[in-house]
């Protein structure tokens, strides 16, 4: 009889591929950086599979390394429609959208438009679900990530507020789309 994997043993699992790849990409000179989203260029459209694997550094990866696992988990332990399938298509919306709105020349990698895509599903799916215990996740997820909002203005030299709009965009499309409309 085969099992299911476990969900929580799969995020594991990519958050120790994010770390391997950043070793990696530190120890060629940020090389893999080039696979990041270029706007409205061919060979960026690459970067809709890459950039959310592409951090600039440490510091980078570490800023967004525990929000993207808590809210894996969260989508893992709450959603009822398909973990990966549902992360997959916020990540390749939001970086669609950013493509298609990115700032022209630049290189927009990082894995903050998947995580306001998935805080934003996980905040509508409860709102049209009315299912406490996607309430309650829906809550940890304001409590915890609420903050974000200002990662969506443009304040900040260097940030792809354009990403984490499209990541916001993405997550409320793909929402809408698992309730039908």
């Amino acid at each position: 009889m085969k099992t299911k994997p476990d969900p929580f043993f799969q995020i594991a699992i990519f958050m120790v591929s994010l770390f391997a790849i950043q070793i990696v990409n530190s120890l060629t000179g940020m090389w893999l950086l080039r696979f990041g989203i270029i706007p409205r260029t061919t060979i960026g459209l690459r970067g809709i599979v890459f950039a959310p694997l592409l951090h600039v550094g440490w510091g980078h990866l570490m800023a967004n390394a525990a929000p993207l696992a808590v809210l894996l988990g969260l989508l893992a332990f709450g959603s009822r429609q398909s973990f990966w399938m549902t992360t997959g298509m916020i990540w390749v919306l939001s970086g669609l959208g950013t493509w298609l709105l990115g700032r022209p020349g630049s290189v927009q990698i990082g894995a903050s438009g998947l995580i306001y895509g998935l805080a934003a599903f996980l905040v509508v799916a409860a709102w049209q679900s009315r299912d406490l215990r996607l309430a309650l996740i829906a809550f940890l997820v304001i409590f915890f990530y609420g903050g974000i909002v200002w990662g969506l203005l443009p304040t900040q030299r260097g940030v792809s507020w354009e990403g984490h709009v499209c990541g916001l965009i993405a997550g409320v499309m793909v929402a809408k789309l698992a309730k039908g409309g």
